[in-house]
């Protein structure tokens, strides 16, 4: 069988060789050696059209999306395997030889944690791009792998998506979580505690990004919800009470949560309106009188209708609120400028 000397060709030729190669091709080639990374490394523009998603769940994957092309590189143990594997490679990540049995894009190796960790660096400099989105957790599982953030901070400052999804997970892994990651963009949230009680005393940092989306919202404080700054916000099954709302509503009055655009809050009991505008000035707005809104949550322009409008003194925005008569359950606040 002949041999092609690939990197003998000259850089540019190289360079545009490489411009047509599939992400998995890319991938195959710079774990052939160290060499073979660094020469990768060197011929990959920046990934600025590179998405690079970290799933640590049961099905642990590493996810990068150029276009409308993807890799996914699952990686399980080996003890995952319904039999041991026929061929072991030893091959090259960041510079070490890893034991590997490579089925399609699964890679099996010896310990998940830091498999993922490696892999994860390997292919952020070989694609030349960053972690720009996380999924920690299973629905039906209470595993939550908080050390995922601690590495994504070692390496970057912030990530744009986080989804955090499990049922009786650790509180302590939880707040781990919520007060040290930094996400720009997202963050949804969808937890599940079946024993009943006290609600978890779970830690939230303070934290600032575009949309804030929490499925399964009973575990929340109003605490937590004044430690947050989003820009659209859609809560469901909290706790909260119209007195609550009250201490929201004047946080937002007095200049918290200033990036705040749209938020929806479903509440388990019917909330009072009125004491959610205790000792606040406020003024009826006529039924007539219609705002047009671009709204997140129905991916729609909608009609504001009248409702109860407020504005903050900091900067003169005004907000109006809706009303939906004595037995309402659902808190909508659309915020104009």
């Amino acid at each position: 069988m002949s041999t092609f000397a690939l990197y003998k060709l000259p850089i540019v030729v190289l360079r545009n060789l490489f411009q047509q190669f599939g992400l998995a091709e890319i991938f195959n080639t710079s774990i052939i050696s160290r060499r073979s990374q660094r020469n990768v490394e060197l011929l990959m523009r920046p990934g600025r059209s590179l998405d690079l998603h970290l799933n640590v769940t049961e099905n642990s994957m590493i996810s990068v999306q150029r276009n409308d092309e993807y890799l996914h590189v699952k990686v399980v143990e080996f003890a995952e395997l319904m039999e041991e594997p026929t061929a072991v490679s030893w091959v090259n990540i960041n510079g070490t030889a890893v034991p590997m049995a490579i089925v399609g894009q699964t890679l099996y190796l010896t310990d998940k944690e830091s498999a993922l960790k490696e892999v994860t660096k390997h292919i952020s400099k070989v694609f030349r791009c960053k972690v720009q989105g996380v999924s920690l957790g299973d629905s039906d599982s209470s595993n939550m792998p908080a050390w995922v953030i601690d590495f994504v901070n070692s390496q970057q400052d912030s990530i744009k998506t986080l989804w955090i999804d499990a049922e009786d997970a650790s509180v302590d892994d939880l707040s781990h979580v919520l007060t040290k990651v930094q996400v720009s963009d997202e963050l949804q949230c969808s937890l599940k505690f079946s024993k009943k009680g006290p609600h978890p005393d779970i830690q939230v940092g303070q934290l600032s990004m575009k949309s804030f989306k929490n499925e399964q919202a009973s575990w929340m404080t109003i605490g937590h919800l004044l430690n947050l700054n989003f820009e659209f916000g859609d809560l469901e099954e909290t706790s909260f009470r119209s007195k609550d709302l009250n201490v929201f509503l004047k946080h937002w009055m007095s200049g918290g949560c200033e990036r705040l655009r749209e938020l929806h809050i479903e509440l388990k009991r019917p909330m009072n309106f009125n004491k959610v505008l205790r000792e606040i000035d406020f003024e009826v707005i006529p039924f007539g009188d219609v705002k047009e809104f671009d709204s997140k949550k129905f991916n729609d322009t909608v009609e504001i209708r009248g409702g109860v409008q407020v504005r903050r003194k900091t900067d003169g925005k005004i907000a109006r609120l809706l009303e939906e008569g004595s037995d309402a359950s659902y808190f909508s606040i659309y915020v104009f400028e």
